[in-house]
């Protein structure tokens, strides 16, 4: 997914936790705008990870994680900055644990 689209994501998280509790309606119109923001967020495949990297980055993953790691090579690497930030919020989309002492 491309950073413009993780930042959405973010924002909408942060949105629904505004929320005290969504309504039926609601939950629909979120998980909607959430599927299309990553749909199309889907069209720039650029940059790939590794397992090590993630760790190296505080994040607690094992070697079978590494299916996961997939998921953020769709990101549009401009700087290491840009990237790191856009992993931080992919890991809170998809709850991935950092370790405590990074």
């Amino acid at each position: 997914m491309n950073y413009t689209s993780m930042q959405m994501q973010d924002t909408l998280r942060r949105l629904e936790a505004t929320l005290p509790e969504a309504t039926p309606e609601q939950r629909r119109l979120l998980d909607e705008l959430n599927a299309q923001i990553e749909e199309n967020g889907r069209y720039y495949v650029v940059e790939s990870l590794t397992v090590e990297q993630m760790r190296e980055h505080g994040y607690d993953l094992t070697e079978e994680d590494g299916g996961l790691i997939d998921k953020i090579a769709e990101k549009v690497e401009v700087n290491a900055d840009m990237l790191w930030s856009a992993v931080e919020i992919w890991a809170a989309t998809y709850n991935v644990r950092r370790n405590d002492d990074s």
